[in-house]
């Protein structure tokens, strides 16, 4: 068993040392806390705003001209290796007149789509399908016939996150929607951006959260070469890190049941998450954090807290505070996260790190913290059910 053991630690200390860390996840933003990072509709809603001059967030035409300038250096990189290929020349493109979100379109061809966001000029319209998904299979050509209806000069762009191929944006006609990147927009939109005193604090935070929730789709793809090293890792070594796994889950499972054991020693039984005297007399129940979280911390946390009738019928808030004072300097306690709700009050809770050791096995500890807890002369247990004896909540179920 010793050797067993030992072989254990071997395989687990070699895995370590072979399988690079997880890319640590950015802070989540606004968009994750809302759950539309990945709402297309929605970051059409603020893009269309940054766009927009006429909004009162201060950046003026910021986004406009760093799209504008990234649209006319694309253009004359492919025209230098695709001479033959037709875009309209957006230089010229002036003021912004009038900026809408899923604007329908009424192709001649295909039934009634909407194109998600539209700049409008004087004398020029541009049509941005925004991509925050990578599947493309909207109906370009559609879109193209709406914006021509308009009788101004046309311009598309596919606005995604990963780059396409040229091809993807090529038109019946001729024509193209060219491709710009998420990521190339906001990196020039930084580099152009100006503070001055019109722009408000708001209006930073939130071009800052749309900065985070477009940098936070490219987290995967930024760390694309160590998670492919981490899956070669895993694939080669997955028998090993079954077995650990396997026997992870049998110590769990060992400790969970030495708890019910020394529970039921003490005259208490599962019920449900919780355990509860087996006689059933008070609406007293002990709590004991799952056995994956004791081993994963190295601890042990439990506590002590009234329920059903109990709780319903006594006067929480003094029950609470009467037993945070009587235990507040105990060993181990820690009075200062009671908690109390609808559905039960802490009288304690109990918690002691480095828990598990090996020359003193669990079940041994664990049995002397509820002997201490449950059995002594004055036990913080007999403390609890003296209380509500004396205050003749004594239900029964």
């Amino acid at each position: 068993m010793k050797s067993d053991n030992l072989e254990i630690t071997k395989e687990i200390t070699l895995l370590k040392a072979k399988i690079p860390a997880l890319p640590k996840r950015p802070r989540k933003n606004l968009f994750d806390i809302l759950k539309i990072q990945h709402r297309e509709i929605r970051n059409s809603n603020i893009l269309a705003y940054f766009f927009d001059p006429k909004e009162d967030h201060g950046f003026d035409n910021l986004f406009f001209e760093s799209l504008q300038a990234i649209a006319i250096e694309k253009i004359n990189d492919i025209k230098k290796k695709h001479p033959e290929i037709k875009f309209n020349d957006i230089s010229f493109f002036d003021e912004i007149k009038k900026v809408k979100t899923e604007e329908q379109t009424t192709g001649a061809q295909t039934k009634t789509k909407s194109i998600d966001i539209v700049l409008e000029g004087d004398n020029w319209v541009i049509g941005i399908e925004n991509k925050i998904h990578h599947h493309l299979a909207n109906p370009l050509n559609t879109y193209w016939a709406h914006l021509k209806s308009k009788k101004k000069i046309p311009f598309g762009i596919l606005l995604t996150l990963f780059p396409f191929k040229i091809s993807k944006g090529k038109l019946n006609n001729g024509n193209y929607f060219l491709n710009i990147t998420h990521k190339e927009l906001i990196q020039r939109v930084q580099q152009n951006i100006k503070l001055t005193d019109e722009v408000s604090d708001t209006d930073i935070f939130y071009l800052r959260e749309y900065f985070k929730n477009i940098e936070s789709h490219y987290f995967h793809l930024k760390h694309t070469p160590e998670m492919n090293t981490i899956v070669q890792e895993i694939t080669e070594n997955y028998s090993a890190i079954n077995e650990i796994l396997k026997k992870k889950e049998a110590a769990e499972n060992h400790i969970e049941s030495q708890i019910n054991t020394v529970f039921l020693e003490h005259g208490y039984v599962k019920t449900s998450k919780w355990f509860r005297r087996e006689d059933k007399l008070y609406d007293l129940y002990f709590f004991v954090a799952p056995a994956s979280e004791l081993m994963r911390t190295n601890s042990l946390w439990l506590c002590v807290e009234i329920r059903n009738h109990t709780n319903r019928d006594i006067d929480r808030a003094e029950f609470m505070e009467y037993f945070r004072e009587q235990f507040v300097n105990s060993q181990s306690f820690q009075q200062i996260d009671l908690e109390s709700g609808s559905q039960r009050t802490h009288a304690f809770i109990y918690q002691e790190d480095d828990f598990f050791k090996r020359e003193n096995p669990f079940n041994e500890k664990f049995k002397k913290v509820l002997e201490r807890l449950i059995s002594t002369g004055n036990s913080p247990v007999k403390q609890v059910e003296k209380y509500l004896k004396e205050r003749n909540y004594l239900f029964s179920e």
